[in-house]
């Protein structure tokens, strides 16, 4: 599959930037991913912030990595922008904002844009 190579052309981060938050990027194994949690992705609210992603999931890389990156990510967009009880219209634009520097600014764009070809 093309996207696959494609994938391991552009390494992970060691960190992402977004606003005021720079949070870490950890890869763990799959073993620990699943003792510390039975997860593919974990974010630690509080700091150092950090991402912890499933190793075997990211060396894969394509639509799953793409997916559990995202999504950890936006766990920090949801403490980020402290959405708890907010309502619909400044939810929906806190996460138009935060996705905006999450693919056009911050250091996980150009990761992000190779994982998203098929």
């Amino acid at each position: 599959m093309v996207y696959k190579s494609m994938a391991k052309n552009k390494r992970l981060p060691k960190f992402v930037t977004i606003g005021p938050f720079k949070v870490e990027l950890i890869v763990a194994p799959h073993e620990v991913m699943y003792e510390m949690g039975d997860a593919q992705g974990m974010f630690v609210q509080k700091p150092p912030y950090k991402i912890y992603l499933d190793q075997e999931m990211i060396e894969e890389g394509g639509a799953d990595a793409f997916n559990v990156v995202v999504h950890e990510c936006m766990h920090v967009a949801f403490y980020q922008y402290n959405m708890k009880d907010k309502d619909e219209e400044h939810m929906v634009n806190s996460f138009g904002n935060f996705m905006t520097e999450l693919f056009c600014k911050s250091e996980l764009k150009d990761w992000l844009r190779e994982n998203m070809r098929v």
